[in-house]
């Protein structure tokens, strides 16, 4: 099967460091080929993958995220590309634009959905339900927006093999994320402080907002012993840090749609203590991979027993749910099935060129 997946423009694949959809396409691209599909990756560079490999921007526009020029630029040269390309399906990761304009080509587009639903966002995909195939990556994110041509629900995946349990554990807690409010930052760090816990964070902060919030609700707290604030570290740290760590700590404020760090940790064989919100109960079994509570200070309770859960069961649990090979799988019996569904008789030269 021909495909062309199209990845968001704003981070190169695989990233750097922060980028959780630029890694779960690297490993869905490079499992297809490695699977005997011939694949084709529409992104901005430069890029690392086994596909296919059309680079619509030399350089990805980061510091310009979400900015509609550079967007716009990006998915009009591909889909103008596919438009004439003879794929047989487009698998869109785009953001908005992809589904605005899926009904404009001759191929079916399958468009998973990574974010939160909104009320602006729910109105927004209800406008374009027929336009395209909906795949979600949690049941709680489908129930959302339960209206869409949804074909399925796709678990996000996890490198396995570099996401590693390497036995020892360390004395300190981590959270590992972009830094800001609805990620529950401050609650962590005052939940490591209530329960006598050293603490390591880790990940971007973004300017403005987020940035204030660091600085006003995060650093005076920061006290270099036990409550440290390492920065943006490189994936191969991040790992090392992660599989060292007693837990994970994912005190989410917001409907997190999956939150691929949780896999991440588990792949590692640390559980995670987390609140409530979103699909967290779907990657995190309470008792099992780590402990749940409706609030931050509810967990407060379940620090002491983290060694009551094994490392172990924490990577079957990523191996058997959040594995590439059960990712691609899936989406794999998508594409065939949207394919079989979409109405070619609407495309009179696809039915002539096929």
């Amino acid at each position: 099967m021909r495909v062309a997946m199209l990845a968001p423009v704003w981070i190169p694949i695989p990233p750097e460091g922060y980028g959780g959809i630029e890694r779960v396409i690297k490993l869905l691209v490079d499992e297809l080929v490695r699977m005997g599909e011939d694949v084709t990756l529409f992104a901005a560079g430069p890029c690392r993958t086994r596909a296919w490999q059309r680079i619509m921007l030399d350089e990805a526009p980061t510091y310009h995220m979400g900015e509609t020029l550079y967007d716009a630029l990006h998915v009009g040269r591909a889909y103008r590309e596919i438009y004439t390309g003879g794929f047989d399906i487009v698998h869109d990761h785009s953001g908005f634009l992809g589904p605005a304009f899926a009904g404009m080509l001759p191929v079916p587009v399958v468009h998973t959905l990574h974010g939160p639903f909104t009320p602006e966002i729910r109105r927004f995909y209800e406008a374009f339900k027929d336009d395209c195939y909906y795949v979600a990556i949690s049941r709680r994110q489908l129930e959302s927006c339960p209206g869409l041509n949804y074909l399925g629900m796709v678990p996000n995946a996890v490198d396995v093999d570099e996401h590693r349990y390497l036995g020892e554990k360390g004395d300190y807690l981590i959270c590992v994320g972009r830094i800001c409010e609805a990620k529950g930052t401050e609650q962590a760090v005052l939940l490591a402080r209530e329960t006598g816990n050293r603490l390591l964070l880790a990940g971007k902060i973004d300017p403005g907002r987020d940035r204030d919030y660091f600085e006003s609700r995060v650093v005076p707290h920061l006290d270099g012993k036990m409550i440290l604030y390492l920065g943006e570290v490189s994936q191969e740290e991040k790992v090392r840090l992660v599989s060292r760590a007693r837990a994970l700590l994912f005190t989410v404020q917001w409907e997190e749609p999956f939150g691929l760090v949780m896999a991440e940790a588990l792949a590692c064989g640390t559980p995670v203590l987390a609140t409530r919100w979103g699909a967290v109960p779907e990657v995190v079994e309470h008792g099992v991979t780590g402990f749940l509570a409706d609030s931050p200070r509810e967990l407060a309770s379940y620090v002491e027993r983290i060694d009551e859960l094994d490392p172990l069961d924490c990577r079957r649990a990523a191996e058997e749910h959040f594995s590439p090979g059960a990712m691609a799988a899936s989406y794999l019996d998508i594409y065939h099935y949207a394919s079989d569904m979409h109405p070619t008789r609407l495309w009179p030269h696809r039915a002539h060129t096929a």
